[in-house]
This record gives C-alpha cells, sequence and structure tokens, in this order.
C-alpha cells in the first residue's frame, strides 16, 4: 500500500476513534487516540490493499483526506448515538423519579445528568464491549470501504437520511427503553396524589418523592434483563446496517 493509500486509512480511521463508543471519552487522552488509530490503521492497511483509490492532484487529495475524516468520525458518532439514547432514557426516568434536581455533571458530555441516566448509559457500554464491541467496530471500518469509497461526496440525499434515521433510531431507542417505567413511575405519582387528598392528614406529601424515587430503583432494577436485552439487538442491528 502506498503512502498516500496508508494517510486516507489513518484518517478515516482517526475520525473513528475520535467519536466512537468508549473511545470519546474525555479520560482517554489525545495521544491514547492518536496511538489507537495508528495502531488500527496499521493492522488494516493489508486487509484493505487494492480497495483504496486516492485521486491523483492535491486538491483532489486534500478533500478526499477531509471527507475520510469526516466520515470516520460520522461512522463512529452513529454508533455513539445509541449510548446517547440509552442516557437519554435514563433522564426520563429520573425525571418521573423526581431525580432532576440531584443531577452529576458527566465529563463525557459536558453536562449535568441524573443518576440513573449515568446508569444507562454504563449499561449500555457495558453490554457493547461485551458484544466485543471493538471488534464489530472494526469489521464495520472494513467493510465501509464498499458502500462508501475514497472520494466519495459527503453531503448528499443518502447522507442526510442517514444522519437524520440514525439520529431518530436514538430517540425511538432512548422512549422504547424509558416508557415502561415513566408510565408506572406516572401512575405512581398520579396514585400518591389521590391518596393525599383523600386523607389531608397523612404525610403523602412528604413521602411522595421518597417513594417514587424507591419505586424507580425497584422499576429500573427488575427491567436490566429487559434494557440489556433492548440494547444488545440494538448494537447488533447497528452492526448489521451502520449506514
Amino acid at each position: 500500500m502506498t503512502i498516500s493509500s496508508s494517510i486516507m486509512v489513518f484518517a478515516r480511521v482517526l475520525g473513528l476513534c475520535w467519536t466512537g463508543p468508549a473511545l470519546a471519552h474525555p479520560a482517554i487522552g489525545v495521544r491514547t487516540r492518536l496511538l489507537a488509530a495508528l495502531l488500527l490503521a496499521i493492522v488494516t492497511s493489508e486487509a484493505l490493499l487494492g480497495r483504496i483509490s486516492v485521486p491523483e492532484s492535491t486538491t483532489g487529495f486534500v478533500f478526499a483526506l477531509i471527507g475520510e475524516l469526516v466520515f470516520g468520525a460520522a461512522l463512529g458518532a452513529s454508533a455513539a448515538l445509541i449510548i446517547a439514547g440509552a442516557r437519554q432514557a435514563g433522564e426520563i426516568v429520573g425525571a418521573q423519579a423526581g431525580l432532576s434536581a440531584a443531577a452529576l455533571f458527566d465529563p463525557e458530555i459536558d453536562e449535568e445528568m441524573s443518576v440513573f441516566g449515568h446508569l444507562y448509559g454504563m449499561i449500555a457500554l457495558a453490554v457493547f464491549i461485551g458484544l466485543d464491541g471493538p471488534l464489530i467496530l472494526v469489521r464495520v471500518f472494513l467493510a465501509s470501504y464498499e458502500s462508501w469509497p475514497v472520494g466519495r461526496m459527503l453531503v448528499d440525499l443518502e447522507t442526510t437520511t442517514m444522519l437524520f434515521a440514525r439520529v431518530g433510531d436514538a430517540l425511538v431507542l432512548a422512549l422504547g427503553v424509558a416508557a415502561p417505567a415513566a408510565a408506572a413511575l406516572m401512575m405512581a405519582g398520579f396514585a400518591i396524589a389521590m391518596l393525599s387528598r383523600s386523607a389531608p392528614a397523612l404525610p403523602f406529601s412528604a413521602l411522595a418523592l421518597p417513594l417514587r424515587s424507591f419505586c424507580a430503583l425497584v422499576l429500573v432494577i427488575l427491567g436490566l434483563v429487559a434494557l440489556t436485552s433492548t440494547l444488545s439487538d440494538r448494537w447488533i442491528e447497528w452492526a448489521r446496517q451502520p449506514f
């Protein structure tokens, strides 16, 4: 493989390492990501031998290089959207449990997040690793050169459709995962309000938040198997059709 082809491979894999799950955490420094991208580019270069066509002109080479970097980042972000959807599901459950005020700062997304948002995000990441997610990313990366060759236009109808489809899938995942627990907590809150109104002498108002938090914890524990199964199916579906 020529030097220009190796640079193209490195650009795409660098974008993937910069936004992909587990690699996009701020705790992983720039040097670590660069080293991971370099090692992965060296390992995959032989498998991509003869499958990369590099533009001959300097302008074409520069635009293709930028396109490879952006596409690699988009590929990693499409996988990271599953974890983002899981976090959002935890945020919905946390809001129904009344834990929005007890949010913790998450350096990965640079904003505050509830306890359940952290929990759902960690579960999604654990499922990803348990399914050999890093190896899946490598296989998807190699397969991307068949459907998205070097130098292909980034902004077109297919790219836009793919982008909105991935964001929509993340929203569907968040709502689908959070719906059972959120609906049950909403009904629990309504029941507590009715009891408080029917028996104003009893301290139901003061106990509302602890009761809803306890119910949320029980519901999340009971739904862990369904949550991991849903996330596993979503990761497998992404591996089959990542773009």
